[in-house]
């Protein structure tokens, strides 16, 4: 289903369920925070939550509680500094729900700060400190599912509303959700009808239940002791492919399916090399998990754990995972088969023909870290990505450390992503809106046709029934016809902004400044200005749900150049902190082999987003800079780096300024501008 498709169904689900335009901004905010294929600026990751903050500061202070370490883990001023910033969110987060309700943890949080870093300083102290706030995590997260129960039946303050979205798709993404199930099984619960708020948050949040998964294990014929290896709530069972198994009901059959896959790929495989048989091993174990596809990946991850007791016991051959997977829910008796990672189809090609060799290392370890399963190890391998470009924790000569510069360089990419992205969410609502409403329309009229057809055959009582049902078809039909006009409206005003920003046939935008331009014109702007800017107010005033909230955001602070300076200021300072805790994951992690957390799955997230936008302008940088300046290509990417991060400083002068003229969007990360050289 396309992006048109699949957000004109929900549009249509939403009016179905009678949904307020509120209550369609704070589910779509969910939605689109949790999805993984957002830009990372949209993406919950990268946001501060209370949730997560929390879950931070819990995980540190475990960490440095253990025992029988020379060096605690992570350091206790950056354990000190989650303290810090896990406060400001939960003070954040108290504005929005019920009073007192957040008053325990904050307390807490308040009283490790007042002892200061010298009160993390010994594992005891910390052991009692991470009881005391594990207790409260429970806390939050009450807190936040109960005030986002109360924005969806007050519809209340947009703010309100827009904050504990993004706490409750972090607690989706950190509790295993995965965003294709819950897209699907938002729109199931929309299609039965209206949804209050206790069935909202069971379709969100469905509480844990055990589920059954199976996997192939390679590389032997029988896992002994399996047993005493595992906790016994896993029932884990280790067979040969197609031996019978009980307790799958109509999974039974995939059960089957995916022992004969196996048998057959270690044919194949045994064809192939004519000598290396390898055995295998039906594994199948029980987790407790919120949707069948968080079951699938927890699953596979107790079995990578498991078989971390086989290989050491032995290392003549390897033992590893197939990717395919198999999940059984018995409560519903249906089955998920995935193979993981999933794989993509399309040609791809390279970000850049001209990277430095110097970069090789750094580009090998993302590609190590994109493709390893455990996500901790994953978070910590992109952390070694970016420190393998020489960014370091340590203060350079301008007191500032690599992450702190890095985030003032990602901030700008940041910012030229957000615009573009909002350029192609616009164009895709619109779209959407004008299909829904000519689906909507399409549906009233025929029903307003067969009843009227109906009518002129009724006889009796019967017939005045009939004639006053087709009256109101008639009536809601006419309506329909209205929002379609509207639509169409729309789409007419559509066409006039790609008029002004030069969009073509494949709906790219290839000039962003001109799409900027029409935010806030200024007096003296050409007419065709002046009409792209006038339709854009319409289309804002048309749109509803959370694209319409982004373009009034974005429309407020183009008009005010100092709130788009806060705004790249803010995000590099999340930029920062993200990139402080993907250091604390590798000293954790790599230094002292702690792989799991409440928040890995956010983590891995950040981690790889990071890597990538990272990535993404120095590519950019190179690919333009090798001809038009082969100075500025031949820099190391510290120096990349450190180039922008000045260069943001420079921008975010003059947007104070109250300005926006010159400001170059389209070359803000290039190695071809300054960033304010627009003529």
């Amino acid at each position: 289903m396309s992006l048109v498709s699949a957000e004109s169904e929900l549009i249509r689900l939403c009016g179905r369920a009678g949904l307020s335009n509120g209550q369609r901004a704070l589910l779509e905010a969910v939605l689109a925070a949790g999805n993984p294929g957002a830009l990372l600026t949209r993406h919950v990751s990268s946001e501060p939550t209370g949730v997560a903050a929390i879950a931070r500061v819990h995980s540190a202070l475990e960490s440095r509680a253990r025992p029988g370490r020379a060096t605690l883990q992570p350091y206790a001023s950056l354990a000190f500094s989650l303290v810090e910033a896990a406060l400001e969110e939960l003070k954040v987060v108290r504005l929005h729900v019920s009073a007192g309700r957040l008053d325990g943890p904050v307390g807490v949080l308040e009283s490790i700060k007042a002892g200061g870093k010298a009160g993390l300083t010994s594992a005891a102290d910390c052991r009692t400190k991470a009881v005391l706030v594990e207790g409260m995590r429970a806390d939050v997260r009450a807190a936040v599912v109960d005030g986002f129960a109360e924005a969806w039946r007050s519809h209340g303050a947009e703010g309100t509303g827009q904050r504990l979205a993004l706490e409750m798709a972090a607690l989706c993404v950190m509790e295993g959700r995965q965003h294709y199930l819950l897209s699907a099984e938002v729109r199931t619960a929309l299609s039965r009808g209206s949804l209050d708020a206790d069935h909202m948050l069971k379709v969100l949040l469905p509480a844990e239940r055990d589920f059954r998964v199976a996997m192939i294990v390679e590389g032997t014929s029988g896992l002994e002791s399996l047993g005493g290896l595992m906790d016994p709530a896993c029932a884990a069972m280790g067979v040969s492919p197609g031996e019978p198994m009980t307790g799958w009901g109509r999974g039974a059959s995939d059960l089957e399916k995916l022992g004969a896959m196996a048998k057959k790929a270690s044919d194949t495989r045994r064809e192939w090399s004519r000598d290396q048989a390898g055995g295998q091993v039906l594994l199948t174990l029980s987790v407790r998990a919120r949707d069948l596809g968080g079951a699938a990946l927890l699953g596979r991850r107790r079995a990578s754990e498991l078989l971390d007791q086989y290989v050491a016991g032995q290392r003549r051959s390897e033992i590893r995972l197939r990717p395919e997977t198999l999940a059984y829910d018995p409560g519903s008796d249906r089955t998920l088969r995935l193979s993981v990672p999933a794989l993509g189809t399309r040609p791809v090609q390279p970000l850049t023909t001209g990277w430095p060799p110097a970069l090789r290392e750094s580009l090998r370890t993302a590609h190590i870290a994109r493709v390893v399963e455990a996500p901790t190890t994953a978070a910590g391998l992109c952390w070694a990505a970016l420190e393998a470009l020489d960014v370091k924790t340590n203060k350079g000569p301008d007191q500032k450390t690599g992450p702190e510069k890095l985030a003032q360089a990602l901030s700008l990419q940041a910012a030229r992503q957000q615009i573009v992205d909002l350029h192609q969410r616009t164009r895709t609502a619109v779209a959407a809106e004008v299909a829904a409403a000519r689906a909507a329309h399409h549906d009233a009229q025929a029903k307003a046709d067969r009843l009227e057809a109906a009518a002129q055959k009724a006889t009796g009582d019967h017939a005045a029934t009939v004639a006053r049902k087709a009256t109101a078809a008639r009536a809601a039909e006419l309506d329909q016809r209205t929002a379609l006009e509207e639509a169409r409206k729309a789409e007419a005003h559509c066409a006039a902004l790609d008029a002004w920003t030069g969009v073509g046939d494949d709906g790219l935008l290839r000039k962003p400044d001109r799409w900027l331009d029409a935010f806030a014109p200024p007096a003296d702007a050409e007419s065709a200005l002046h009409t792209a800017a006038e339709a854009l107010a319409a289309l804002t005033d048309f749109l509803g749900g959370e694209t319409a909230a982004r373009l009034r955001y974005w429309r407020a602070m183009l008009a005010a150049p100092a709130s788009l300076s806060l705004w790249i200021e803010e995000t590099a300072d999340r930029f920062k902190k993200s990139l402080d805790w993907l250091y604390v994951i590798r000293n954790t992690a790599l230094h002292d082999g702690r792989f799991e957390s409440a928040t890995d799955l956010l983590d891995v997230h950040v981690g790889r987003a990071l890597v990538d936008l990272t990535l993404e302008f120095l590519g950019n940088w190179y690919q333009h800079g090798t001809k038009a300046t082969p100075e500025q290509a031949a820099l190391p990417a510290i120096k990349v780096i450190e180039h922008l991060a000045a260069r943001q400083e420079e921008v975010l002068e003059k947007l104070r300024g109250g300005t926006r003229e010159g400001w170059h969007v389209a070359r803000l990360t290039s190695s071809t501008s300054t960033g304010w050289d627009r003529g």
